[in-house]
């Protein structure tokens, strides 16, 4: 499957290295120094969804309303459902990555995208309350692009836990 990739950047030696110091030094000392065991490599869907935000400025003049666009791109991890806000979208390379290598997604994206848009609404309707200068409010949150991208990790099993360490 061609797919948007971010470049793998650790091998599978230093991947290891990790992986050891992330096992806690009882668990290695009781179970006789037992290492990680099946390493292998699994990408993670991320979503990049880039909304589009038109807030208006109140004033005592109802027709002369100052309005202001501005777009906020968020990152969300489909499989622990973890958003954030960045300023770019990440850098990609085009790949192709066999399906049994893709870890399925636990997250619907429909449920993505309306509860990243929920979070957005939420963060800046305290964010203009807070500030007392600047009367602000929200008009539109609107979707603009949905694009899925998908991280490398390594992952190894340690007595039936998955390990990730990022590739």
């Amino acid at each position: 499957m061609l797919v948007d990739s971010i470049k793998v950047n650790v091998n599978k030696k230093d991947a290891m290295k990790k992986i050891f110091t992330k096992t806690p030094l009882i668990s290695k000392i009781i179970q006789f120094n037992n290492k990680a065991q099946d390493i292998h490599l699994e990408y993670i869907e991320f979503k990049v969804l880039t909304y589009q935000i038109i807030s208006k400025k109140g004033s005592i003049n109802f027709f002369r309303n100052n309005s202001k666009t501005f777009n906020i791109t968020m990152i969300v991890n489909t499989y622990s459902g973890y958003s954030e806000s960045v300023d770019d979208a990440p850098n990609t390379v085009k790949r192709y990555i066999p399906k049994s290598c893709i870890k399925k997604s636990k997250v619907d994206e429909y449920q993505i995208i309306e509860e990243v848009k929920n979070q957005i609404f939420k963060f800046l309707g305290k964010k203009y309350k807070s500030d007392l200068l600047e009367n602000m409010n929200i008009q539109n949150i609107k979707l603009i692009e949905v694009k899925s991208i998908y991280k490398p990790y390594w992952v190894a099993n340690y007595n039936g836990k998955n390990i990730f360490v990022d590739a």
